[in-house]
Protein backbone atom coordinates (compact mmCIF):
# COMPACT_ATOMS: atom_id res chain seq x y z
CA UNK A 1 0.00 0.00 0.00
CA UNK A 2 3.28 2.22 0.87
CA UNK A 3 4.25 1.72 -2.23
CA UNK A 4 1.13 2.39 -4.45
CA UNK A 5 0.72 6.09 -2.64
CA UNK A 6 4.47 6.51 -3.65
CA UNK A 7 3.63 5.84 -7.03
CA UNK A 8 0.62 8.09 -6.82
CA UNK A 9 2.65 10.53 -5.46
CA UNK A 10 5.37 10.51 -8.18
CA UNK A 11 2.68 10.26 -10.83
CA UNK A 12 0.96 13.55 -9.25
CA UNK A 13 4.81 15.13 -9.44
CA UNK A 14 4.92 14.06 -13.38
CA UNK A 15 1.71 15.55 -13.78
CA UNK A 16 2.56 18.71 -12.18
CA UNK A 17 5.51 18.91 -14.04
CA UNK A 18 3.83 19.01 -17.45
CA UNK A 19 5.00 22.70 -17.28
CA UNK A 20 8.01 23.24 -19.29
CA UNK A 21 9.37 26.10 -17.15
CA UNK A 22 10.86 25.22 -14.01
CA UNK A 23 11.11 26.98 -10.66
CA UNK A 24 14.72 29.43 -9.89
CA UNK A 25 15.50 28.70 -6.72
CA UNK A 26 15.65 25.17 -4.95
CA UNK A 27 12.38 25.21 -2.62
CA UNK A 28 13.59 22.51 -0.85
CA UNK A 29 17.23 21.86 1.23
CA UNK A 30 16.74 17.90 0.70
CA UNK A 31 16.53 18.16 -3.38
CA UNK A 32 19.08 18.45 -4.71
CA UNK A 33 19.67 19.98 -8.69
CA UNK A 34 20.56 17.06 -9.86
CA UNK A 35 17.95 14.37 -8.23
CA UNK A 36 15.78 12.96 -10.67
CA UNK A 37 12.73 14.50 -9.20
CA UNK A 38 13.92 17.96 -8.88
CA UNK A 39 12.21 19.63 -11.88
CA UNK A 40 9.09 18.03 -10.74
CA UNK A 41 9.24 18.97 -7.44
CA UNK A 42 10.45 22.82 -8.15
CA UNK A 43 7.50 22.96 -10.53
CA UNK A 44 5.08 21.55 -8.13
CA UNK A 45 6.19 23.73 -5.30
CA UNK A 46 6.07 26.92 -7.47
CA UNK A 47 2.39 25.63 -7.94
CA UNK A 48 1.28 25.51 -5.06
CA UNK A 49 0.35 21.92 -5.32
CA UNK A 50 3.18 20.88 -2.41
CA UNK A 51 4.43 22.63 0.24
CA UNK A 52 7.16 20.48 1.89
CA UNK A 53 7.41 20.36 5.82
CA UNK A 54 8.69 24.01 7.74
CA UNK A 55 11.85 22.99 7.45
CA UNK A 56 12.43 23.56 4.27
CA UNK A 57 12.71 20.11 3.71
CA UNK A 58 10.49 18.07 1.11
CA UNK A 59 11.01 14.36 2.47
CA UNK A 60 10.95 12.71 -0.46
CA UNK A 61 12.22 9.00 0.36
CA UNK A 62 9.35 9.48 3.44
CA UNK A 63 6.21 7.58 3.11
CA UNK A 64 3.34 9.84 3.22
CA UNK A 65 -0.66 9.38 4.62
CA UNK A 66 -3.28 9.69 2.72
CA UNK A 67 -4.95 12.54 3.97
CA UNK A 68 -1.59 14.50 2.72
CA UNK A 69 -1.95 12.65 -0.85
CA UNK A 70 -5.29 14.06 -0.40
CA UNK A 71 -4.10 17.57 -0.29
CA UNK A 72 -1.56 17.33 -2.72
CA UNK A 73 -4.35 16.32 -5.08
CA UNK A 74 -6.96 19.09 -4.16
CA UNK A 75 -4.56 21.30 -5.00
CA UNK A 76 -3.82 20.29 -8.24
CA UNK A 77 -7.76 19.93 -8.75
CA UNK A 78 -7.54 23.64 -8.11
CA UNK A 79 -5.15 24.50 -11.09
CA UNK A 80 -6.97 25.37 -14.22
CA UNK A 81 -3.87 25.23 -16.77
CA UNK A 82 -3.66 21.64 -16.93
CA UNK A 83 -3.66 19.55 -20.29
CA UNK A 84 -6.86 16.77 -20.93
CA UNK A 85 -4.24 13.86 -20.23
CA UNK A 86 -3.03 15.52 -16.74
CA UNK A 87 -6.95 16.25 -16.13
CA UNK A 88 -7.68 12.58 -16.99
CA UNK A 89 -5.02 11.75 -14.51
CA UNK A 90 -6.04 14.09 -11.64
CA UNK A 91 -9.82 12.80 -12.18
CA UNK A 92 -8.62 9.50 -11.72
CA UNK A 93 -6.34 10.31 -8.48
CA UNK A 94 -9.57 12.20 -7.59
CA UNK A 95 -11.88 8.82 -7.46
CA UNK A 96 -9.33 7.18 -5.49
CA UNK A 97 -8.95 9.92 -2.55
CA UNK A 98 -12.39 10.72 -2.99
CA UNK A 99 -13.30 9.68 1.04
CA UNK A 100 -9.91 11.83 2.04
CA UNK A 101 -10.91 14.73 -0.42
CA UNK A 102 -14.20 14.93 1.39
CA UNK A 103 -13.65 14.87 4.64
CA UNK A 104 -11.34 18.13 3.17
CA UNK A 105 -14.41 19.52 1.86
CA UNK A 106 -13.00 19.38 -1.81
CA UNK A 107 -15.99 19.07 -4.28
CA UNK A 108 -15.33 15.83 -6.18
CA UNK A 109 -16.64 14.99 -9.88
CA UNK A 110 -20.29 13.20 -8.56
CA UNK A 111 -21.08 16.03 -6.50
CA UNK A 112 -20.25 18.78 -8.75
CA UNK A 113 -22.15 16.53 -11.69
CA UNK A 114 -25.48 16.52 -9.07
CA UNK A 115 -25.22 20.12 -9.25
CA UNK A 116 -25.10 20.53 -12.73
CA UNK A 117 -28.48 18.11 -12.65
CA UNK A 118 -30.76 20.85 -10.46
CA UNK A 119 -34.73 20.64 -11.34
CA UNK A 120 -36.54 23.61 -11.78
CA UNK A 121 -40.51 23.42 -11.98
CA UNK A 122 -42.47 26.57 -11.33
CA UNK A 123 -46.34 27.91 -11.47
CA UNK A 124 -47.57 31.30 -11.74
CA UNK A 125 -51.12 32.79 -11.12
CA UNK A 126 -52.79 36.08 -12.15
CA UNK A 127 -56.28 36.39 -9.51
CA UNK A 128 -58.14 39.41 -10.80
CA UNK A 129 -61.18 40.72 -8.78
CA UNK A 130 -63.56 43.16 -9.55
CA UNK A 131 -66.19 44.18 -6.34
CA UNK A 132 -68.72 46.43 -7.32
CA UNK A 133 -71.75 47.58 -4.60
CA UNK A 134 -74.00 50.28 -4.26
CA UNK A 135 -75.02 51.52 -0.96
CA UNK A 136 -78.57 52.25 0.13
CA UNK A 137 -78.23 56.03 -0.90
CA UNK A 138 -77.44 54.97 -4.88
CA UNK A 139 -73.76 55.50 -4.84
CA UNK A 140 -71.45 52.90 -6.76
CA UNK A 141 -68.12 52.13 -5.59
CA UNK A 142 -65.96 49.68 -8.04
CA UNK A 143 -63.01 47.98 -6.70
CA UNK A 144 -60.50 45.90 -8.88
CA UNK A 145 -57.92 44.10 -7.40
CA UNK A 146 -54.78 41.95 -9.42
CA UNK A 147 -52.50 39.54 -7.63
CA UNK A 148 -49.51 37.54 -9.56
CA UNK A 149 -47.70 34.96 -7.85
CA UNK A 150 -45.25 33.28 -8.90
CA UNK A 151 -43.25 30.58 -7.64
CA UNK A 152 -40.29 28.69 -8.28
CA UNK A 153 -39.01 24.72 -7.31
CA UNK A 154 -35.47 23.84 -7.54
CA UNK A 155 -34.82 20.40 -6.56
CA UNK A 156 -31.28 18.26 -6.48
CA UNK A 157 -29.96 15.48 -5.32
CA UNK A 158 -26.59 15.91 -3.69
CA UNK A 159 -26.13 12.13 -3.05
CA UNK A 160 -28.15 8.83 -2.40
CA UNK A 161 -28.50 10.15 0.83
CA UNK A 162 -29.38 14.15 0.47
CA UNK A 163 -32.00 15.50 -1.65
CA UNK A 164 -32.50 18.71 -1.58
CA UNK A 165 -35.82 21.31 -2.00
CA UNK A 166 -36.62 24.77 -2.61
CA UNK A 167 -39.37 27.22 -3.16
CA UNK A 168 -39.08 30.69 -4.19
CA UNK A 169 -42.39 32.74 -4.34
Amino acid sequence: MKKTLVSALTTALVVGAASTTFAAANPFSDVPADHWAYDAVSQLAADGVIEGYGDTTFRGNQNITRYEMAQMIAKAMAKSDVSAADKALIDKLAAEFSDELNNLGVRVSNLERNADMVKWTGEARYTYTSKRDEDTNGKKTKDNADKLQFRLYPTAEVNNNWHVKARLT
